[in-house]
């Protein structure tokens, strides 16, 4: 079972950020056909080399990006964290709304939430006058699982938490989903396992994938893959819906 990962990592090094450097690649399209490799090494500026969840952590403070001597897709190029300034920072985030943001026939910020996808599995009594998060994730998506220690951090913090409804959706059978959610916990949070039937009717193709609607189910936050701002701006989502 193979599924897009959309990561920052990639599209912002090549798309956004590094567009003129003649080692990036040209299209969008080409950009999201690569895959997460989290055995991949990638040097800081001092030289030394730095495995996944070190380099990650700095892409994500914000204020990195990865730049390549050749082809991404290839795992004999080279990577290298290249440090950038804020202006680019906000220029970058504004792209990353752009490039992340779901936009199809069925979700899109302002569409109401059509809930009988998720209604197949789960109590819609349960949904009624409430705000709605799904997380779309699954065991083998490292970006994924990376995110479940802030969210759960996050809704902690939160006041009215209890009054959200957060769905959890997976493709994966419940063993499997129930194991990787004890090595890392996302409270709060209802599990649908054995779920792609409703990845697929939202059309959700990248993981992790997030959606927030108010309580009367109305889109405010719908934003596939993984980026520095996914997270801030899931939260904020949140605090707004709750708000209302």
């Amino acid at each position: 079972m193979k599924y897009l990962i959309t990561l920052s990592l990639f599209i912002f090094s090549h798309a956004i950020l590094l567009a003129q450097d003649t080692t990036t690649v040209k299209t969008i399209s080409s950009i999201s056909s690569v895959k997460l490799d989290t055995n991949r090494v990638v040097y800081d500026e001092s030289g030394n080399a730095l495995r996944y969840y070190q380099y990650n952590k700095l892409i994500y403070s914000g204020a990195y990006s990865i730049n390549y001597n050749g082809n991404p897709a290839l795992p004999t190029t080279k990577a290298f964290l290249k440090k950038i300034s804020p202006e680019r920072q906000v220029a970058r985030d504004e792209m990353i709304k752009k490039i992340f943001k779901i936009n199809n026939t069925i979700i899109a910020e302002g569409k109401t939430l059509d809930l009988a996808p998720i209604t197949a599995f789960y109590d819609k009594k349960k949904l009624e006058n409430k705000p709605v998060v799904l997380i779309f994730w699954y065991a083998g998506c490292p970006p994924c699982i990376d995110d479940f220690g802030a969210i759960t951090a996050f809704l902690q913090q939160t006041d009215h938490s209890q009054n959200l409804s957060v769905i959890a959706v997976t493709p994966d059978v419940k063993s499997v989903a129930e194991t990787k959610l004890k090595e890392k916990p996302l409270a709060y949070a209802t599990l649908i396992s054995s779920a792609r039937s409703i990845a697929d009717a939202y059309q959700i193709k990248t993981f992790p994938a997030y959606i927030v609607t108010d309580k009367n189910h109305v889109i405010k936050y719908a934003m596939g893959g993984s980026s520095p701002i996914t997270i801030p701006e899931l939260k904020n989502a949140i605090k707004n819906v709750l708000q209302q």
